[in-house]
């Protein structure tokens, strides 16, 4: 990696920050199950953006062991979101080869149908919002610790720069969390909201291995931190011209930077693990664990329809009020009276949709200038062919004349 100004690390950095924030929002609106996870990414390659803008600005600094972590965190990043992402896709392809439908409204109830794609995409989901033991949330611990040492960078515009990342990287994972629990509690908890939902199936073997074979992946990225870590950050002393390897810590825990920060994930996975058993013991002996068949709990109410469930749509609407600067919602009422008398409403149609900044400030606009344009280029489509034979003709003699 060659020297660079400063400001190249900055602007990398601040592109992820916003490319993370921006996909992080889109995602956690949205109905589709594809659409959801294709924000997703867009999420995922501003964390990869934020730690390699970090490696790019410590290097400018003359900081080559951090700019080694941030490195090795955005390389780290980019492995676990090509195995979470590759299996998240893979469920959600499953569950439309079952369903037929994209729209998250449509589905639910999909656990006892589906149990398998279940346990595998809840897998992918843990992983995309970064949570232990997956390879996701080591990753982005990565990704933090790199952030943190910014103040033995000693100019404050850097720091400011290094500030607006973390609280970037900080809202986008609590955002995560909130947009995983809703792709995957509304599509497959509670019950079917349609018929093509109520009669899904399981998919065929080859299928499920492969998403088990990921899920796999996943786990072992996250609980092999420490020897995955090490052989990443090799790549990155290389790129950045370190003599020698880091102290990275030992077989069960990470270290950087010395005692700055430390991790151990299968410390973390055993204490969870314990603490589920623990949970289930408690449940056993108190004879609360039993199995008891009965409906779905609705909240209190006697009878219950899927019109009557929590959507994605209800579940994304706290969201839209506070960030409503970003999605600008529309309201759209219309009221449809009773032939008998206009006194009785029939029907309330509502719908919220949002307007998207990028439509308004950038495609529109550039669609609107391509288009003027067109229409100033369009005066030599006279519809002559005398006219375009002269048009071929003229072309032949500037090639002549320029060859």
């Amino acid at each position: 990696m060659g020297d660079g100004p400063l400001w190249w690390g900055a602007v990398i950095l601040l592109a992820g920050a916003v490319s993370a924030m921006v996909g992080v929002l889109s995602a956690i609106v949205d109905r589709d199950l594809k659409r959801v996870l294709a924000f997703s990414s867009i999420e995922n390659v501003g964390i990869i953006l934020i730690g390699l803008g970090a490696g790019v600005l410590y290097h400018a600094a003359g900081l080559p062991a951090l700019a080694v972590i941030g490195l090795t965190a955005a390389l780290y990043h980019a492995v676990n979101h090509t195995a979470f992402k590759t299996l998240l896709f893979l469920g959600a392809g499953a569950v439309v080869h079952a369903t037929g439908t994209r729209d998250m409204e449509a589905l639910g109830g999909l656990i006892k149908r589906m149990p398998w794609t279940t346990a595998c995409f809840l897998s992918g989901a843990v992983a995309a919002a970064a949570l232990p033991p997956l390879n996701g949330f080591v990753s982005e611990w990565l990704t933090f610790q790199a952030l943190l040492q910014n103040l033995l960078i000693e100019q404050p515009a850097v720091n400011l720069v290094f500030a607006l990342g973390i609280a970037a990287l900080a809202l986008t994972g609590g955002l995560a969390v909130a947009c995983f629990v809703r792709a995957f509690g509304i599509s497959f908890l509670a019950v079917p909201r349609s018929d093509a939902s109520a009669q899904a199936h399981e998919v065929p073997r080859a299928p499920r291995l492969a998403m088990t074979m990921l899920a796999v992946t996943c786990l072992a990225l996250g609980l092999g931190v420490t020897v995955i870590v090490p052989a990443l950050a090799r790549v990155g002393t290389d790129l950045v011209g370190v003599v020698g390897t880091l102290a990275l810590g030992d077989a069960l825990v990470l270290d950087v930077s010395g005692n700055f920060a430390s991790l151990s994930v299968p410390v973390i996975a055993v204490a969870l693990a314990l603490a589920g058993l623990g949970v289930f013991g408690g449940l056993v002996v108190t004879g609360r664990g039993r199995a008891r068949p009965y409906e779905t709990w609705s909240c209190g109410r006697m009878l219950q329809t899927p019109r009557m469930e929590y959507t994605a749509t209800a579940f994304a609407n706290p969201f839209k009020r506070v960030f409503d600067f970003f999605y600008r919602p529309v309201q759209q009422i219309d009221i449809a009276a009773h032939p008998a008398s206009r006194l009785f409403v029939q029907r309330i149609d509502y719908a919220n949709p949002t307007r998207s900044l990028f439509d308004d400030w950038l495609y529109r606009p550039l669609l609107a200038g391509v288009n003027r344009g067109v229409r100033v280029v369009r005066v030599l489509q006279s519809g002559s062919a005398n006219l375009y034979l002269t048009y071929i003709l003229l072309a032949l003699l500037v090639m002549l004349v320029f060859a």
